[in-house]
C-alpha cells in the first residue's frame, strides 16, 4: 500500500510538471506577411497568414470575414501545407493566402483576426498599409496556389518527365537562393553601405564553393562577418519557412562621386532533394544535386559631399574628446595630450591630425593609434597623442581643438570641438642642477703653486684646502681622448647592430610558418613586419592605404625598383586576405614569404 501510494504521488507530480510543458509544445505561432506595404490604388495586395509550431494540427476554422479598412477581398483564401526535413530538423507550416484590392489612396488596415485549430484559437495581429495613387496599369489577381497534394505530386512527376507544368509548380519546389541585400542604394562619398550575402534554403545543403566571389571595384571594403562555418537560423521568407545562412557581411563605401557597379557573385553547392516518388524507392532516399546559385549585381549612386566636394575627412556620427595624462608637472617635464574621435562611421578617411596650438610649451608631432576593426561591434575610434613640455612655471591653457566631420544623417559638414584644458607647471625646472655640499666635495690637498702664484696663506692645522678649478686645468693625453672616442663609436655601433639584429629576428619570426596557420594569418604576419619596417625606417603610418604608402616612399626618395617590390608584397597580402576559402594556397603563401625574405633587408 505504501509503495502504491508513493507511485501515485510520483505520477501525480509528473503530470503537474508535464502539463505546462505539453501546453508549451502545443503552441502555434502565426505570422502576417504583406507583399506590398505601400501599394498603389490599382495594385493587388497579397496577404499571407503563416502558421507554425509543433501544435499545428486538427481542423482549421476560418473567420467568417476579414476586418478590412479601405481594402476589399479580391480572391482566396488558398491553402498551402508544407513539411520539410532540413538539416535533421522536421518542421511543418501552413499558409493561407488572400488577395486584397485597395479602395483608394490613403491609410488602410487589416484588423486583428482569429483562427481556430480544434480546441485552440490563434490570433493574428493587425497590419497597417499606406495606399498611394494609381499607377495606371491593369492589376490582375494572382492565381491561387494549388492546395491539392495529389495534384502537386503529379505536377512534380510531370516536370521530371519533361511535361509542361503550371504556375503552381514553382511554389512546390524547395526554395534555394543566394541573395545579396544592401541596407541602402544611395550614399555619400565615404559613407558606409552594409551588404548581406545570404543562402536561403528549404533543402539540406552540403559544401560551398565560390565560382565568382564577391568583388567591390571602386569601393573601400571591409569584412564585418565572414564565418568559416556558417550557422543557419530558422526564418520565414515570402511566407515559407527556410534556414538562413550568412555567408558574408561586407562594409563598403564609394571613393568618388558617380555610379558604382558591384558585379554578381556565384556559388556552387550540393543540395539533397527528394527523388522521383514513383521511380526511386518512393522518394524516401534524397539524392545530391549540384547547383550554381547567383547573387544579383548591384548599382549604387555615390553623391558628392554637400558644400565641399573635395572633403576627405571622417564620415559618420562621431564625438571628439581631449584629456591630459597629468594636470600638474614641473617646467620641462613632458605631458601627453590625447585627442580621441570615436563613434560610428568611416574613420579611414581621417588622414589629417587635429590642429593643436598651445602657447609657452614645446609641442611635438602626434602619434596615431586607430581601433577600426569592427568584428562583433559597431564603434570605431582614432586617437592622436601629442607630447607637451611646459617651458616655465605658470598655468598653461590648452584651447579647444576642432575637427570637421561629415554627418550623413544631417547631410552637412559639422565641426566637433573639445572643451579647453588647463595644465599647471610649478616647482623647480626639470633637469636643473641642484646645489648640494657634502664632506666628499673637497679634496685633501691643494694643487702645487705655479711660478706666477703669489704667497699663500697656510691653512689652519687639521683643515682641508679646497680645490680652485678656476685656476687649474686637467690635461689628458691623446691616447685617452682616442680611447674615449673609440668607446663612444663602439657603443653607438653596438646599439645599431643590436637594433638591426632585433629587427631581423622579428622578420625571421614573421616569415616562419606556424602550425595550422590560415592564409589570412600568414598574410597578416608578413604585412605587420613590412609596415613596422616602413614606419620605423621611412615614417610611413602603419594604417596608411596602399596608394598612400607608395606615394610616401616616392617622396622620401626610394627607388622605383624598391617601390615596386613593396607594391607587389602588399598586392599578395591583399589577395591572400580576401581570396575565398577554396583550394590550396600553400604555393602562394610560400611565394609571399620568399619575396618578403628578399625585400625586407633591402628596404632596411
Amino acid at each position: 500500500m505504501k509503495r502504491s501510494a508513493l507511485l501515485g504521488a510520483i505520477f501525480a507530480a509528473a503530470a503537474v510538471i508535464a502539463t505546462p510543458l505539453a501546453r508549451a509544445a502545443d503552441e502555434i505561432n502565426v505570422q502576417v506577411l504583406v507583399d506590398k506595404a505601400r501599394p498603389a490604388a490599382d495594385d493587388v495586395v497579397r496577404l499571407t497568414y503563416t502558421f507554425s509550431g509543433s501544435g499545428l494540427g486538427g481542423t482549421l476554422r476560418l473567420p467568417s470575414n476579414l476586418p478590412l479598412k479601405n481594402l476589399a477581398l479580391a480572391g482566396g483564401p488558398s491553402k498551402s501545407d508544407q513539411m520539410s526535413f532540413v538539416n535533421g530538423v522536421f518542421s511543418r507550416s501552413l499558409s493561407l493566402t488572400y488577395f486584397l484590392r485597395p479602395q483608394g489612396p490613403g491609410p488602410a488596415e487589416i484588423g486583428e483576426v482569429s483562427f481556430g485549430f480544434d480546441e485552440k484559437t490563434v490570433k493574428a495581429a493587425s497590419y497597417l498599409l499606406d495606399v498611394g495613387p494609381a499607377r495606371g496599369h491593369g492589376a490582375q489577381v494572382a492565381e491561387p496556389e494549388e492546395s491539392d497534394p495529389i495534384s502537386t505530386l503529379l505536377r512534380r512527376r510531370d516536370a521530371s518527365a519533361g511535361h509542361p507544368v503550371g504556375a503552381g509548380s514553382a511554389q512546390a519546389r524547395p526554395l534555394i537562393e543566394f541573395r545579396v541585400t544592401p541596407d541602402k542604394t544611395t550614399a555619400y562619398v565615404g559613407e558606409e553601405i552594409t551588404l548581406h550575402y545570404e543562402l536561403l534554403t528549404q533543402a539540406d545543403v552540403q559544401g560551398l564553393e565560390y565560382l565568382d566571389p564577391p568583388r567591390f571595384p571602386g569601393c573601400w571594403a571591409e569584412d564585418l562577418e565572414k564565418p568559416e562555418k556558417p550557422v543557419g537560423h530558422r526564418d520565414v521568407v515570402d511566407g515559407r519557412t527556410v534556414m538562413r545562412f550568412t555567408l558574408l557581411k561586407k562594409l563598403i563605401s564609394g571613393l568618388n562621386p558617380g555610379t558604382v557597379n558591384i558585379p554578381e557573385a556565384k556559388i556552387r553547392t550540393s543540395v539533397r532533394v527528394s527523388a522521383d516518388p514513383f521511380g526511386d524507392a518512393f522518394g524516401f532516399f534524397p539524392r545530391p544535386q549540384v547547383m550554381d546559385l547567383v547573387a544579383r549585381s548591384l548599382t549604387f549612386r555615390i553623391l558628392p559631399i554637400p558644400g565641399d566636394a573635395s572633403f576627405h575627412g571622417p564620415v559618420g556620427r562621431f564625438d571628439l574628446s581631449a584629456k591630459l595624462d597629468r594636470t600638474r608637472v614641473a617646467p620641462g617635464e613632458a605631458v601627453t595630450l590625447r585627442i580621441r574621435l570615436s563613434g560610428t562611421g568611416n574613420l579611414r578617411t581621417a588622414t589629417e591630425s587635429p590642429k593643436v596650438d598651445v602657447a609657452n610649451v614645446t609641442l611635438y608631432p602626434p602619434s596615431v593609434k586607430s581601433d577600426l576593426a569592427r568584428t562583433g561591434r559597431t564603434q570605431v575610434a582614432t586617437e592622436w597623442s601629442y607630447v607637451l613640455v611646459p617651458k616655465e612655471s605658470g598655468t598653461v591653457t590648452i584651447p579647444p581643438v576642432s575637427l570637421a566631420v561629415f554627418d550623413p544623417a544631417e547631410k552637412r559638414i559639422v565641426t566637433k570641438t573639445t572643451a579647453p584644458l588647463s595644465l599647471v607647471a610649478e616647482g623647480a625646472p626639470r633637469g636643473a642642477a641642484a646645489a648640494f655640499t657634502t664632506a666628499e666635495t673637497t679634496l685633501p690637498l691643494p694643487p702645487a703653486p705655479g711660478p706666477s702664484d703669489g704667497p699663500r696663506t697656510a691653512a689652519p692645522p687639521g683643515a682641508q684646502a679646497g680645490v680652485d678649478f678656476s685656476h687649474n686645468t686637467v690635461t689628458l693625453p691623446l691616447w685617452a681622448l682616442g680611447a674615449i672616442a673609440g668607446a663612444t663609436l663602439l657603443a653607438f655601433g653596438g646599439v645599431f647592430v643590436a637594433r638591426r639584429h632585433r629587427a631581423r629576428d622579428a622578420w625571421a619570426e614573421a616569415l616562419q610558418p606556424e602550425p595550422g596557420e590560415t592564409k589570412e594569418r600568414a598574410a597578416a604576419r608578413v604585412d605587420r613586419a613590412l609596415r613596422d619596417l616602413l614606419a620605423r625606417r621611412y615614417s610611413v603610418p602603419e594604417s596608411a592605404s596602399v596608394s598612400d604608402v607608395l606615394s610616401s616612399l616616392a617622396e622620401r626618395g626610394l627607388s622605383a625598383t624598391r617601390i615596386e617590390e613593396v607594391k607587389a608584397l602588399l598586392a599578395d597580402v591583399d589577395f591572400l586576405r580576401y581570396a575565398p576559402q577554396l583550394g590550396d594556397y600553400d604555393t602562394k603563401i610560400a611565394g609571399l614569404r620568399e619575396r618578403a625574405t628578399r625585400a625586407l633587408p633591402r628596404l632596411a
